[in-house]
């Protein structure tokens, strides 16, 4: 974990992998083990291909969740990368932060894609994204490239 890049006077909205709604519905797999060195907080995952538990970022495996901020946190919008082998908990449903690093922006409802190559996220409402797997997630409140985006499922 990386130290903590700035100061801010006041609170975020959000940080990449935040439980946006505590009180609302969530379920995490706790436990889990990152496969590859792509996976970030509050990016996608994949399940694994080496053992049951295992999770990696890239990949064309079904998609399980979203990693969640538990335990790693670097005071920034864009989500800690982790090495392989880290133990992560994973969002299977519920209101979940994350960072839009590739699309112009994402508005309410768009569909959210995962990239197979290495896991970036991309909001869509067209119905397809070249290279990326539709996930069941949604946007759930909109932003523009570079800023925390909620998904929901």
């Amino acid at each position: 974990m990386g130290f903590q890049r700035e100061v801010r006077a006041d609170m975020g909205v959000a940080n990449p992998g935040d439980i946006v709604e505590a009180h609302g519905s969530h379920l995490l797999l706790q436990q889990m083990i990152t496969e590859d060195d792509k996976c970030q907080v509050g990016g996608f995952v994949r399940t694994g291909t080496t053992a049951t538990g295992c999770v990696n970022a890239a990949g064309s495996n079904e998609v399980i969740g979203i990693i969640v901020n538990d335990k790693f946190y670097d005071g920034s919008n864009e989500g800690v990368t982790l090495p392989q082998g880290t133990p992560v908990s994973v969002a299977v449903f519920g209101v979940i932060a994350v960072t839009n690093t590739y699309s112009a922006s994402a508005t309410f409802m768009d569909d959210v894609y995962v990239k197979e190559s290495d896991g970036t996220l991309i909001f869509n409402s067209t119905g397809s994204a070249d290279g990326a797997t539709k996930t069941h997630w949604k946007v759930k409140q909109g932003c523009q490239k570079g800023e925390i985006a909620f998904v929901v499922r």
